[in-house]
């Protein structure tokens, strides 16, 4: 066990050996924890990236009551292709469930849970600061995926972040827990979008893009995908996600890899 220290973050590192189906690498992950302010510190799971230079920047933001561990799968495929990625409990949720912030899924009315994911703006902005902080990390590519609820904080971190270079929305809804999508939107009008739907969520999912585009007057700047996964509840399971997303995203992310294929 290594222990690693930073301005913002006390980790411990662990090393994780894959599936035999990536060849053996291995995936550092840092247990780390993102301070949002004096008295609130989220634990986080830094992906340390490979190589000697600085990788792009992927943060993985999970759905209203969930928790990280939800994305490992996804985090370390992002990583594989060589993203430097970090996932994280949001308040209430996890291992950053406290005696001041309590338990999300114990909040009994629409207010409090609207209240609370709308604080977690926060944490989705310390955590962006949290990655440009490290040396090993690309200070303005950064990409953000939402799922669920997750959503609407990656698309407001969006906006407000000139360091974000694509978003990507795993089962977005118009309106969630407070927060206007549609509306969010106009603010991030060109930047690369991408939604990914399942079965159950295709129709509301295109509908929700062509709205956008619609009410915007614009070039189409979001791009919709299908799974094979049945129910939004299941898109995380999808075989097929991490290998569509983080080729989607390619052409944005790693220029180079665009530029040697048409080479």
């Amino acid at each position: 066990l290594v222990i690693t220290g930073g301005a913002n973050a006390v980790a411990a590192s662990e090393t994780i050996r894959l599936a035999p189906a990536v060849r053996g690498a291995d995936v550092v992950i840092e247990n780390v924890e993102v301070s949002v302010s004096s008295d609130l510190a989220l634990k986080a799971s830094f992906y340390v990236p490979k190589g000697e230079e600085r990788a792009p920047a992927a943060l993985l933001i999970h759905d209203a009551g969930s928790n990280r561990a939800s994305l490992d799968d996804l985090a370390k495929s992002m990583w594989k292709e060589g993203y430097a990625v970090l996932t994280l409990d949001l308040r209430g949720h996890g291992e950053s469930i406290n005696g001041d912030v309590g338990d999300y899924k114990l909040l009994e009315t629409d207010k409090e849970r609207e209240s609370l994911w709308a604080f977690a703006t926060r944490d989705i902005e310390q955590a962006a600061r949290w990655l440009r902080s490290d040396k090993r990390v690309h200070t303005s590519n950064l990409s953000v995926v939402g799922v669920g609820a997750g959503c609407a904080l990656a698309v407001r971190q969006a906006s407000r972040d000139e360091n974000v270079r694509t978003v990507t929305l795993l089962s977005p809804k118009a309106k969630v827990l407070g927060f206007d999508l549609v509306a969010d939107m106009h603010e991030i009008e060109g930047l690369p979008t991408f939604f990914f739907a399942t079965k159950e969520s295709r129709s509301d999912v295109e509908a929700l893009a062509k709205s956008i585009h619609d009410e915007l007057g614009s070039n189409e700047f979001i791009s919709v995908s299908t799974l094979k996964a049945k129910k939004d509840a299941e898109i995380l399971e999808d075989k097929k996600l991490a290998r569509t997303l983080t080729r989607s995203l390619d052409d944005e992310v790693f220029p180079q890899k665009k530029k040697t294929r048409r080479g």
